[in-house]
């Protein structure tokens, strides 16, 4: 049983800092619960660890109780790791969070920020090897090596269709909003195969699957 909010202590309760252009340019795009609640959880975790400019790790987020619990719907099949996943690749679709791996030896660890601008600065810094990665993602002695990336399904259409324009991100986040992330995948490789590398028609293979069932596949020309 679910029990009446009895109010905000905020006295004693720390205050968690979120951009105003959070409320007024992000907000009203998002339409995925999971990202909206990916995002506020970063907000927190950052703010918990020491601000807006301190990384989240993937395994953090996963492993948050909070979070888990907000993602849980009960009756469906969805796990909240997976509702979590796809909410992270929604906000670093739109622009929200910066993801970054940090590799040390055969270790790899996923990390974000929020997207400010002294973020992107450090995170470009830190893959060019002239700055040093802050303290808290080192797994040993020596710091580890950073790339910036995209989520899978940009990766996967800039790697094999085209420039990742504005505008193809965000026909990418929409994409993501409507249909699983499979889907994606399974569209972009059905393009590349025959040789159709553009958005229009992965679009279509996608309209296509989500009308008329995703088997016998058909080719949309």
């Amino acid at each position: 049983m679910t029990h009446p909010f009895t109010g905000f202590l905020v006295q004693t309760d720390p205050a968690v800092g979120i951009p105003r252009a959070f409320f007024t340019d992000v907000l009203p795009q998002i339409t995925e619960m999971a990202e909206l609640q990916v995002t506020l959880a970063i907000f927190r975790l950052a703010a918990e660890a020491g601000g807006i400019e301190t990384p989240v790790s993937e395994d953090a987020l996963h492993a948050d109780r909070t979070l888990r619990n907000a993602l849980r719907t009960p009756g469906s099949p969805r796990e909240p790791g997976e509702r979590i996943g796809a909410g992270l690749d929604l906000a670093t679709g739109r622009g929200t969070l910066l993801r970054f791996v940090a590799t040390q030896g055969r270790d790899e660890d996923v990390w974000y920020y929020v997207n400010t601008p002294v973020n992107q600065a450090l995170v470009a810094a830190m893959a060019r090897g002239s700055v040093a990665p802050p303290r808290v993602i080192w797994r040993d002695a020596q710091p580890p090596e950073v790339v910036p990336e995209r989520p899978n399904v940009f990766r996967l259409y800039e790697q094999n269709v085209g420039p990742l324009t504005p505008l193809i991100a965000d026909h990418l986040v929409r994409a993501l909003e409507t249909w699983p992330v499979e889907w994606i995948e399974d569209a972009v490789a059905e393009a590349v195969t025959y040789n159709k590398r553009s958005w229009r028609y992965i679009q279509r293979i996608l309209e296509g699957w989500q009308t008329q069932g995703r088997e016998p596949r058909e080719r949309y020309g």
